[in-house]
């Protein structure tokens, strides 16, 4: 989240106001996915007692989180201070951050890793 608050003051200084209200609105979406990702999973564990009922959980899970995830981008079509493109890019943060923190290596990072 620091990461797209960042980049998005960054482009609201250039003048890309558009671009950078639709990070934030990306990230903001993303991270809600995310965080509903893991209550479902862990839902997901503990209430499955059949394959059949864990694979229409888990449909319904998806289906629920393309749902939210589609939230951002109707906002972004209707309104145009909103960029689609920076909503889009926006939403990909969370899976960015875990990407970069994964492939970053170690002695980059000013602090130790749990």
């Amino acid at each position: 989240m620091i990461m797209a608050i960042t980049l998005a003051i960054l482009m609201i200084i250039i003048g890309e106001k558009p671009m950078g209200k639709g990070l934030v609105l990306g990230t903001l979406f993303s991270v809600i996915n995310f965080l509903i990702m893991g209550q479902f999973l862990l839902s997901q564990i503990r209430g499955a007692r059949s394959k059949t009922r864990a694979g229409i959980f888990a449909l319904g899970s998806i289906l629920f989180r393309f749902a939210i995830l589609a939230i951002p981008l109707i906002i972004s079509m209707k309104v145009n201070s909103i960029s689609f493109i920076g909503v889009v890019l926006g939403l990909f943060m969370v899976q960015v951050a875990i990407l970069i923190d994964h492939l970053l290596p170690d002695r980059f990072l000013p602090f130790k890793k749990v």
